[in-house]
């Protein structure tokens, strides 16, 4: 069992403390995605183009609506808005480009935003990042240091005051000009990573006021596991890049992805082949959408089984964000003037956290020692015993050889197939006043 385990299984995890100090964990990435795809004041130069084609206004008005329904299981494509989409595509407006062109600004879906009390611009902060879900605005430390410098405090708290303020509009503008209330998605994780299916989103409707507290847990890996090979360690290095992913989450998408391509024969969301490591395919197109979303529709339910024959591990050194999120009434968060806005706060849950550590189960001079000490205790030996029964058995086989080399021995007859020998001292005498040198009293095999 010993063994088996040190073999299959030759990691464990444990305690290193429970009070590690949060303030030296980066704050997580928070993005905040849109559940519309068009903006009413970005579809000017696209309405302006198909007006001049000769589209009426209500399949204009179809055509925006089908960028936002192509993701809902089930959806039929009308034949118009097929045509549309093909004009567009060979205009070179292909879907991502008009997402990207309809998409609602991060200025205008973000009104403002504070870090630790302070207020900055929000083009500071967020940037459009693009995903599976279409474009988001993204917060994370590394962008934000990069155009904020150096003489900020990067350190999140666990006050208000020391949290991300954000206010959020809600409100959906369509091509029309007509305004309703909506909704926004919001999801935070690692900024190493991205967004994925398996990542859940925090639902932020109109004027509501959240309060998200994020708990921390932090594992770390020691040097003797990070030594150990890909497949007994089970967690992802930088070095590995045979699985060209460096986290659960971003492996577990990635083959998802992979699977699209195999049913849907196209490189969707601007991936390559070669991160996939797939033959070459075609971008995918407004045709191939249906195939698409409704794959990840399908997998969404049952995500394990998708990639259940695939390797996925996580990373060796990690920090794993969890959020709790309280709703606070709306009269604590707004002036009269931004009744229809959203806000919310993020924050850690505490000053310090747990901290784990995985370790190997036994070295190879811990397994040595076990499996002597096993040895000992059952049987009574050791490791030297069984050195000592090695070398009795190999010197008796060498004697016994030596002895058959030295001794004469000769068949009655090549003929005779069974050969029997009589051991007899009968020439013993003889042959010893024969012979000069001493001869042994060792029987021999006469016939």
């Amino acid at each position: 069992m010993i063994w088996e385990k040190f073999i299959t299984d030759p990691t464990f995890t444990v305690v290193e403390t429970t009070h590690y100090p949060t303030e030296s964990i980066p704050f997580p990435a928070v993005a905040i995605c849109d559940t519309k795809m068009v903006y009413g004041p970005s579809t000017k130069n696209i309405t302006k183009l198909l007006q001049l084609r000769g589209f009426e206004t209500g399949h204009i008005n179809e055509f925006y609506r089908s960028l936002t329904e192509i993701k809902q299981k089930g959806y039929v494509v009308k034949s118009n808005i097929k045509k549309i989409h093909n004009i567009l595509e060979n205009l070179g407006y292909t879907y991502n480009n008009l997402i990207y062109m309809l998409k609602k600004p991060c200025e205008k879906l973000i009104e403002e935003c504070l870090w630790r009390s302070k207020s900055y611009d929000c083009s500071q902060i967020f940037r459009s990042v693009f995903t599976f879900l279409g474009y988001c605005c993204q917060f994370d430390l590394s962008y934000f240091r990069s155009l904020a410098g150096e003489n900020i405090n990067y350190a999140a708290g666990t006050d208000l005051t020391e949290a991300l303020d954000i206010v959020l509009n809600t409100e959906k503008f369509d091509n029309n000009g007509i305004n309703t209330l909506g909704s926004i998605l919001m999801f935070i994780f690692d900024e190493q990573n991205n967004i994925t299916l398996i990542d859940s989103a925090i639902t932020v409707t109109t004027a509501t006021y959240f309060d998200v507290t994020i708990d921390i847990s932090v594992m770390d890996s020691s040097t003797d596991v990070k030594a150990l090979s890909l497949h007994n360690r089970r967690c992802f290095l930088k070095t590995d890049t045979d699985f060209k992913a460096n986290s659960f989450r971003s492996c577990m998408m990635k083959r998802v992805m992979k699977k699209i391509v195999e049913l849907c024969q196209c490189l969707p969301f601007n991936i390559k082949s070669k991160e996939l490591n797939v033959e070459e395919f075609p971008s995918c197109k407004w045709s191939h959408l249906t195939c698409i979303f409704e794959n990840l529709e399908n997998m969404k339910g049952n995500f394990h089984e998708v990639v259940s024959g695939d390797k996925c591990y996580q990373d060796c050194d990690y920090v794993q964000y969890e959020t709790q999120v309280e709703y606070l009434k709306q009269e604590r968060a707004f002036s009269e003037n931004r009744m229809l806005s959203s806000r919310v706060t993020l924050h850690f849950k505490d000053n310090s956290c747990m901290k784990y550590r995985r370790e190997v189960l036994y070295t190879w001079d811990q397994m040595l020692a076990n499996l002597g000490g096993i040895f000992g205790l059952c049987l009574g030996g050791s490791i030297i015993s069984i050195v000592e029964i090695i070398w009795f058995f190999t010197d008796i086989l060498y004697t016994c050889f030596a002895n058959f080399r030295k001794g004469k021995v000769s068949p009655k007859s090549r003929e005779v197939e069974n050969r029997i020998f009589v051991l007899s001292r009968k020439n013993y005498a003889a042959n010893k006043t024969a012979k000069k040198d001493h001869i042994s009293g060792k029987f021999k095999f006469v016939h």
